[in-house]
């Protein structure tokens, strides 16, 4: 036989229950297709040069250079390990820019990339030296050798 406490945490542990579902389901019946996020362009979006390609197992490195906006002359490094499909997976890296007025900063970055084909898209979040942070696109296609960069401002 319960007791009067335990029909009391029964009781309570129902409601709990009853609008934690409440919730869970108000959420998953809004539209979140509508919803979007947008980031302002930091610049306008960079053709970049391939200088070379590294394979290795499991993925490879591409190093890349060109002229972006306020970084000058920029030069990149994209790693990639491929998921157990090799239709996607992680992009880690570095960067450098060199401009004319003797400026020089560093970024790191991370992020995701899918392959279609032969044209490699990565999505990667930049963490530039002097705190700025942006959301980058990244278009390689390995058939073409081209390489396309888009900075959004994150912060």
């Amino acid at each position: 036989m319960l007791s009067i406490n335990s029909k009391e945490k029964s009781m309570k542990n129902f409601f709990i229950t009853l609008l934690l579902t409440i919730f869970a389901l108000n959420s998953m019946a809004s539209d979140h297709e509508s919803s979007t996020i947008t980031f302002e362009e930091r610049q306008p979006s960079a053709e970049m040069e391939i200088t070379s390609v590294q394979l290795k197992p499991g993925g490879g490195i591409i190093m890349a250079e060109g002229t972006m906006g306020e970084y000058g002359r920029v030069y990149t490094t994209f790693e990639l390990t491929a998921d157990s499909g090799r239709s996607g997976g992680l992009v880690t890296g570095e960067g450098r820019g060199f401009g004319p007025d003797g400026y020089f900063g560093y970024a790191s970055f991370s992020g995701v990339y899918h392959r279609e084909g032969t044209i490699f898209t990565m999505y990667t979040l930049v963490r530039m030296d002097d705190g700025t942070q942006n959301l980058d696109k990244i278009v390689f296609d390995g058939f073409k050798r081209t390489l396309t960069h888009d900075v959004h401002v994150v912060r």
